[in-house]
C-alpha cells in the first residue's frame, strides 16, 4: 500500500497522484453504462493530470477524491469524493466511480464505506447527499446500502433518447451510515457477501 489514508479489507484509499491520470483516462474510455457520461467524449491523461494537481492548490479543498486502489496487487480501479464542500455547514456531495471490470464485486461499497468513515469521523461532515440519475438503479441501491436515504428528485433532469428522466435525491448522516456499515460488514461476516 502507498500513501494510505483509510484502510479496508480489500481496498484502501489513498490521495490521487499525477501518475494515475493514465489509469483514470483508461478507467473513462471502458466505460459501458451511457448514463454515466451523456455525450460520452473521451478523457485525454493531460486532463486528469491538470484535474489532480489543480485539486490540491486551493487551501480549504473544494473537493476531496481518492483513489480506490486493491490492496492485493495495490492497483487503482476507481475514485471516490466528497464534492461541494461546505466547512462552515460540514455538509457536501459525494460520489464514486469504479472501472467497469472491478463491478459486481462490493468494493465500491467497501470503498465508499471507507470515505463516509472519512467523512464523518475524520473531517466531521454532518450530512451528505448524492444523486443519481433515474435509469442508474445500481447506484441508486449501492446508496441504500451504504445509509442513504431517498431525499426527494429534480423532475425531468435530463433527456436521452427522447426521453426525459429525473434526478433522485439521497442524504445520508452518521447515525445513518453507521448503521448500514454494521448490517453490511454482518452480512459479509456470515459469509453472503453482497454486491
Amino acid at each position: 500500500m502507498r500513501n494510505p489514508i483509510m484502510v479496508g479489507e480489500r481496498v484502501y484509499l489513498r490521495p490521487l497522484e499525477v501518475e494515475d491520470a493514465d489509469a483514470i483516462a483508461a478507467m473513462d474510455a471502458g466505460e459501458t453504462d451511457t448514463f454515466m457520461w451523456r455525450d460520452r467524449t473521451p478523457t485525454s491523461p493531460l486532463e486528469h493530470t491538470h484535474n489532480i494537481a489543480k485539486a490540491y492548490r486551493r487551501q480549504p479543498p473544494g473537493r476531496i477524491v481518492l483513489a480506490v486502489c486493491l490492496r492485493e496487487g495495490d492497483r487503482i480501479i476507481g475514485t471516490v469524493g466528497l464534492f461541494d464542500i461546505d466547512w462552515v455547514n460540514r455538509t457536501g456531495e459525494t460520489g464514486s466511480f469504479l472501472a467497469a471490470d472491478t463491478r459486481g464485486r462490493a468494493l465500491g461499497t467497501e470503498a465508499k464505506h471507507l470515505l463516509l468513515e472519512y467523512c464523518f469521523d475524520r473531517i466531521h461532515m454532518h450530512v451528505l447527499r448524492s444523486d443519481v440519475d433515474e435509469p442508474n438503479t445500481r447506484s441508486a441501491a449501492a446508496l441504500a446500502k451504504q445509509g442513504y436515504r431517498p431525499a426527494g428528485r429534480r423532475k425531468w433532469h435530463d433527456v436521452k433518447d427522447g426521453r426525459y428522466f429525473d434526478m433522485l435525491l439521497f442524504d445520508v448522516t452518521r447515525p445513518d451510515w453507521l448503521a448500514a456499515r454494521d448490517a453490511w460488514r454482518a452480512t459479509r461476516a456470515a459469509g453472503s457477501a453482497p454486491t
